[in-house]
């Protein structure tokens, strides 16, 4: 149901479903299974309405939720109000971009299918709404620093380092940020933080500009 949920917008072949759910049965096995979870998934739709929610299409062997089904999905409306922020963002209409990217991330409460960390077909999908996600946190972030919008654009870098501990820019704005609210002893130590992880995960050192902006902060210049 969550396979053809994502790809409703068009037929799906038995083929596909088989070689995604089934792929080591034989034709024949394959084909029996795909027709027993068909049959489950129609009893347990048919437990909450008569529509009709899966049908076959003969001509095609292939299966498609009804079209005519009324659908909200989050993973849409994450969407649309990304590509709203971007198009908001592009004219230098910040205020509706920072409406959209705030509701696009409150949408955002988790990885795509994360109860599925074993199905491979969701694979793909997650980390490209995953690296969206990063990409308006990192989009909203900017344009709060701008505004002068230190705690909130800090609260948004911790969010993106939570995912992605290695985000090197994520660690040098929430330095700025911390500095900007005259907390230079977190500033300082957010560079020891990014320091150690990227050592720890990768086996790197900061950049010299990453270092250049400590050692600012340790100066107390304005950053």
């Amino acid at each position: 149901f969550k396979y053809l949920l994502i790809h409703r917008d068009r037929p799906t072949s038995r083929d596909v479903l088989i070689d995604q759910f089934w792929p080591e049965a034989l034709p024949e096995d394959g084909r029996n299974s795909l027709n027993v979870a068909m049959h489950g998934l129609r009893q347990a739709i048919r437990a909450f309405t008569d529509m009709p929610v899966v049908s076959y299409r003969r001509d095609h062997a292939a299966y498609r939720l009804n079209p005519e089904l009324q659908i909200w999905l989050d993973v849409d409306e994450f969407e649309q109000h990304v590509r709203a922020g971007h198009s908001y963002e592009a004219e230098h209409q910040f205020a509706p971009a920072v409406v959209s990217y705030e509701q696009a991330t409150s949408l955002y409460q988790g990885d795509f299918m994360a109860d599925d960390p074993y199905d491979e077909w969701p694979t793909l999908r997650r980390e490209q709404l995953r690296l969206a996600y990063l990409d308006t946190l990192d989009r909203l972030g900017q344009i709060y620093f701008s505004q002068g919008q230190y705690a909130a654009c800090a609260n948004l870098c911790r969010l993106i380092l939570a995912r992605d501990s290695c985000r090197e820019d994520a660690h040098c704005r929430l330095m700025r940020c911390y500095h900007r609210q005259g907390q230079l002893h977190l500033a300082l130590r957010q560079y020891q933080i990014c320091t150690r992880v990227l050592a720890d995960e990768l086996g790197v050192e900061p950049l010299p500009s990453t270092a250049q902006l400590a050692e600012r902060i340790r100066r107390r210049e304005h950053v």
